[in-house]
């Protein structure tokens, strides 16, 4: 469960999303979870029954559904590993990324066959401003608040961001917040 690690959110936000870092995903520790319909009906289901994909679960297409419980499979593990694994993984989450400022963590999915920070960087768009919403110089793929930044000068640096990389690449890219 290392790769979970320094991943901002809450348990239910990572099952819905898969959350996932390293290599790993939500989907590969979940044995089981239980949610509330919007009707109070509880259910419990299986792994393979969450519809896992690349930062998808069925409860994307189901935002009226709540998480209440989950069931996690941890592997046993040596401490020392374990802690070094989590160190090199914070280490690493220091150097690229731009934990120094407040921000929803990562914004952008991965494309299929594109790397989107890279295609923002390629625009130019590192340090590009909108407000106090700042596209970060350290990590294209995040949009930090560098003061008082507001939901609409996130939103707006969004769209911005989507429609330069679209006019340069063709490439349309989603979210990965919500």
């Amino acid at each position: 469960f290392e790769f979970a690690s320094g991943i901002p959110g809450t348990v239910g936000g990572a099952i819905r999303m898969n959350a996932g870092a390293h290599g790993k995903e939500m989907k590969d520790v979940v044995t089981s979870v239980t949610y509330m319909d919007r009707n109070g009906k509880i259910y419990t289901i299986q792994n393979e029954e969450a519809e896992f994909e690349y930062r998808k679960s069925m409860f994307t297409h189901h935002k009226d559904y709540i998480i209440l419980e989950v069931g996690i499979q941890l592997e046993k593990g040596n401490v020392e590993e374990i802690q070094a694994k989590m160190t090199e993984y914070a280490t690493y989450r220091k150097e690229k990324q731009p934990i120094e400022y407040p921000s929803a963590g990562s914004t952008f999915k991965r494309g299929i066959d594109f790397i989107t920070a890279k295609l923002i960087d390629e625009c130019g768009l590192k340090g590009y401003q909108i407000g106090g919403a700042q596209i970060s110089k350290k990590h294209a793929g995040f949009i930090i608040n560098k003061g008082n930044a507001t939901a609409s000068d996130v939103l707006k640096l969004i769209e911005y961001v989507k429609e330069k990389v679209y006019k340069e690449f063709n490439k349309k890219i989603e979210l990965e917040i919500e």
